[in-house]
Formats: structure tokens, C-alpha cells, sequence
């Protein structure tokens, strides 16, 4: 297959510079919404509710974004963030972030959405990662992008790959919505529970962080390891909506007598308190069971009798919170940075700790939902992270490749419509085994509908039960 530069098909457009006094918080006649590193999401434009606004003097034609533009994020503390990308389907009037660019595919010449497919592969990914690091602040350059090489098949082809990524694309959507709403629904009951922070309508008695903690410690300022003994806690492994990742984990060696600074115990308060402007006080709670160590970007807070952490959590990740850290984080040689005594400052409401406990168990009861779904979304995301791998090898079996997991979300008659006798063949592969396992199926009730499918398969002839004489079993087959 045929491989050109990206700057052959594409163009780059630059983010919009703007001054403190040319911003809003809220939308007013001749602002524009802007969208930053913090608005992409794994495949759509997420965090909304966090929008700043633009005069629109600042802004230019060309960076107004468009249908088919792919936004990325090209500026950031965080290696992982740098290069991440969210494909627009449709103009709605934003504009975006000097931290970040667009990549405008010329359509004449090529489908923009195979293009922003190409955005998602583990082979950009890698690379871009490798390109990007600097010393304060990881940067994407517009070489990095131009020099960039993406296999381009003929239209005809890139328009069947763009169907079966789609198609996978549509299943993360839906997990991605469904995440959305749990998220949202534990915010509302933080307000419902506790009022406006701004309005303290329930009238709780007011204070400051410092007043509720026993204990704001920094973490460690050593490097990674290679055989580090302890998983090493970076500010990437917070995410901006405030949850754990704990994948892509370095590792540290800590000696003895450090263990009591550095190590963080489950429901410890986590605070990022240095990286790019918009990314600084994401805070999270430790909830593994699991000994790690964090990083000296990291605050561990342990509070006292009069809080838990899950209600700072709470507090911190709400738009009032949101907002405070916004506007206090100062600028420190490109990166921002809020400080301990600073973070210990931060005004609070101080509710009864009765209350509080009460909201942390419902935080830990739809946090452990939350858990379940993004595990199945990691799975989805492997299962098209292959089917992506082969499109852009070349190697793709149309016949085949309509995603299993996609074919399952929907009613038997999509499946008849949308599968074949290549298809329903690695269907049954997933099925003749006794036990569920994640290779398979990942829920057990998408696995309860796979069995019933194959019911509906037998009884239209499209499937048969045959006895295997060498392992004693009734074995499915076409």
C-alpha cells in the first residue's frame, strides 16, 4: 500500500493566543467557546461544562473549526496527553487553545475521518511520544505532524475501512456515554447533598483546606527506574474528571526509611500541583490496595476528624472547584503551579462529617460501577485498537471485521443483517469454550446474548452442534 507525508493531505492550523483580560468564564455576546486539552476525549469532545470563552477578535476564519478538522492536543505537563486527538463531525462554533492544533485533511484528496482514525493507531501514538519530549513542557511541532507517514489506499477502500471503525467507534461512544452518566450523577449528588459551594445555601460553616487536614506531603522528585520495587504515581495517572489510571505505570526504588513519605495508602487525597494551566489540581483518590509511591509533582493529603477525602474530592471536582484552581494556578517557565501552602488555603465549606461519610459511600458504590465500565471500554478499545492496526497494514478481511462486541450492543435482526458466514465463524470461536473469560466476552450479559443469538442462528439453519468425538463435547460450526 502506498504511504505518503501527512503534509501532503493535510494542512496545520494554530491554536488561538489570547490574554487573561480576553477570556470569560461565561458566554456573553462576541465570545467564542474555546476548546483545550482538557476538551478531548477519547473519541468525542468531552468536558463541556468547563468551557472558557474567547473574544472573538482573537480569533481568525481559519480557526474556527470546521466539519472533518481533527483537534489535538499539542502542548502539555503530560507525555500522555500531547498528541491526543478528537475527530469534529460538525461545526458548532468553537474555536480551540493555543496549547492545542488543528489537522485540516484536504477531502478532495482523501476521507478526513480515515485520517483522524489514523490519530488513534498505537503506531502515532509511540511515535509522537518519542518526538514530543522536552525538559519543562512536552510540545508538538508541526514537523512532527508533516513528516508523519499514513498507508493511503484509494477512496473506495478508506470508505469501507471508515464503515468498520466506525462501527467500533459507535460501541465506545455508547461506553463513553455511559460513563458520562454515572460521573454526572455522583456530581449532582454532591450538590444535592451539600448546596452551591458559591451559594452555601444549607449555610454550613465556612473554613479553609488547612483547617480539615492533618497532613499535605509532596512526593518524591526521583526519576523512574527501570527495576524500580514500587509502581510509581505520576500526574498522568490522575485524570482531568478526577479517577485513577493506573495504566502505563513506571516503577521507583524507595529505600526504608522513605517509605512513610512517598508510599500513599487507599483513600489518600492526590493533587496535581504542577502542569500545564489547564490541567493543574486534578485530584483523585487512591483506591488501590496495592503499596505505590508518587511523584514530586503529586500532594498526598490526609485529613482529619472533621473531613474525609472523598468529600474534598467532591469539592475540588465540582465547576465552583474547578474554577477556584483555575483562576489561582500561577505560571512558573511554561508550566502553572499551585503550591502546598496555597492548596492548603482554599476557602471550603465544612459540613457535618456524618454528612460526608454518607456521601463517601456513594461515591465508592458508583465509583465501583465506574470501574466495571471503563475495564469493558479498555476491552472494546483493544478489540478496535486491533481491527485499526489491521486497516492500516493493509491486512483487513472485510468479510470479517465487523467487530463482534458492536454486532452484540445491538437486536438479532441488526446482527443478521450486518454479519456473515466469515463473521458468525469468529463468533462461535469466542462461544466453543466453558468458560467466560475477558479474550471472549468481556460482561457476562453480553455473553448471555451471544448465547441466545446462537439459538436464533440453529434454528435458521445457520449453525450447527456437532459432536467432537476427541474431546467428548457438542462443538458449534457454519
Amino acid at each position: 500500500m502506498e504511504k505518503v507525508f501527512l503534509k501532503t493531505i493535510t494542512k496545520q492550523i494554530r491554536g488561538v493566543s489570547y490574554k487573561p483580560e480576553d477570556i470569560s468564564k461565561e458566554n456573553a455576546d462576541g465570545f467564542i467557546p474555546l476548546l483545550r486539552a482538557g476538551n478531548i476525549g477519547t473519541s468525542n469532545i468531552s468536558n463541556l461544562d468547563d468551557l472558557v470563552y474567547v473574544s472573538e477578535k482573537n480569533v481568525s476564519n481559519q480557526q474556527y473549526l470546521q466539519s472533518g478538522d481533527i483537534l489535538i492536543a499539542a502542548s502539555s505537563g503530560s507525555i500522555d496527553i500531547v498528541g491526543k486527538s478528537v475527530y469534529i463531525e460538525k461545526n458548532q462554533g468553537y474555536t480551540f487553545g493555543a496549547f492545542c492544533k488543528v489537522i485540516r485533511p484536504n477531502s478532495e484528496l482523501v476521507n478526513p475521518k480515515y485520517v483522524s482514525f489514523y490519530f488513534k493507531t498505537d503506531y502515532y501514538r509511540k511515535t509522537i511520544s518519542n518526538l514530543a519530549q522536552g525538559a519543562n513542557i512536552n510540545n508538538l511541532k508541526n514537523e512532527h505532524i508533516d513528516n508523519l507517514e499514513i498507508p493511503l489506499p484509494d477512496l473506495e477502500t478508506q470508505n469501507k475501512i471508515v464503515a468498520i471503525l466506525d462501527k467500533a467507534k459507535a460501541i465506545l461512544d455508547k461506553r463513553e456515554e455511559t460513563i458520562k452518566k454515572y460521573d454526572e450523577l455522583l456530581r449532582a449528588t454532591f450538590l444535592e447533598m451539600f448546596g452551591d459551594p458559591v451559594k452555601n445555601e444549607k449555610g454550613w460553616e465556612k473554613g479553609i483546606i488547612r483547617n480539615v487536614v492533618d497532613e499535605v506531603k509532596y512526593g518524591t522528585s526521583k526519576p523512574a527506574e527501570e527495576n524500580g520495587n514500587f509502581p510509581y504515581l505520576r500526574m498522568n495517572n490522575i485524570t482531568y474528571e478526577g479517577y485513577m489510571d493506573y495504566s502505563n505505570l513506571k516503577y521507583i526504588n524507595i529505600e526504608e526509611k522513605e517509605r512513610e513519605k512517598y508510599i500513599v495508602q487507599k483513600d489518600d487525597l492526590l493533587f496535581n500541583r504542577t502542569n500545564s494551566k489547564e490541567l493543574v489540581g486534578k485530584t483523585g483518590i487512591f483506591d488501590s490496595e496495592n503499596e505505590m509511591v508518587i511523584a514530586g509533582y503529586l500532594i498526598r493529603v490526609r485529613s482529619n476528624k472533621l473531613a474525609n477525602t472523598h468529600y474534598l474530592w467532591g469539592y475540588l471536582n465540582s465547576k465552583h472547584g474547578k474554577q477556584t484552581l483555575f483562576s489561582m494556578c500561577k505560571n512558573i517557565v511554561g508550566m502553572a503551579n499551585i503550591n502546598a501552602q496555597e492548596f492548603q488555603n482554599i476557602e471550603i465549606l465544612k459540613p457535618p462529617i456524618e454528612l460526608q461519610n454518607r456521601f463517601k459511600s456513594i461515591y465508592l458504590k458508583i465509583a465501583q460501577t465506574l470501574t466495571t465500565l471503563r475495564k469493558s471500554k479498555e476491552h472494546i478499545e483493544s478489540l478496535a485498537g486491533g481491527l485499526s492496526q489491521q486497516a492500516f497494514k493493509g491486512e483487513l478481511d472485510f468479510n470479517t471485521a465487523v467487530d463482534l462486541e458492536v454486532l452484540l450492543e445491538n437486536d438479532f435482526q441488526f446482527f443478521q443483517e450486518n454479519s456473515n458466514s466469515g463473521s458468525i465463524r469468529l463468533f462461535l470461536e469466542r462461544l466453543n469454550t466453558d468458560e467466560l473469560n475477558e479474550n471472549r466476552f468481556y460482561e457476562q450479559q453480553t455473553y448471555d446474548k451471544a448465547k441466545s443469538f446462537v439459538f436464533e442462528l440453529i434454528k435458521e439453519g445457520k449453525v450447527k452442534q456437532v459432536f467432537d468425538e476427541k474431546t467428548k463435547k457438542v462443538t458449534l460450526t457454519v
